[in-house]
């Protein structure tokens, strides 16, 4: 993640979101009165916003982290996708 001020962010903002869109960069923007933001694709944001949806009900979320447990003890088969 890289950091700017805003002023830096307010002048290259179209660049700012190519590099972000493009390569997933992260910006913290900051200003002098110490507030601060984060710019991050909108592809990296659907991302987050569904993984803390997967994870707000605790059944699901033991779910998911029951699978994981089970991937790294090596307890899964690999099956090739059929498509119809």
């Amino acid at each position: 993640m890289q950091a700017v001020n805003y002023s830096h962010a307010r002048n290259n903002l179209k660049s700012l979101i190519e590099d972000v869109d493009r390569n997933f960069e992260e910006y913290l923007i900051t200003t002098k009165n110490d507030a601060k933001a984060i710019l991050i694709s909108v592809d990296e944001y659907n991302s987050m916003k569904e993984t803390l949806y997967l994870l707000s009900t605790p059944a699901n979320r033991e779910r998911l982290l029951e699978s994981i447990r089970q991937i790294e003890a090596g307890r899964f088969q690999e099956r090739e996708l059929v498509e119809e």
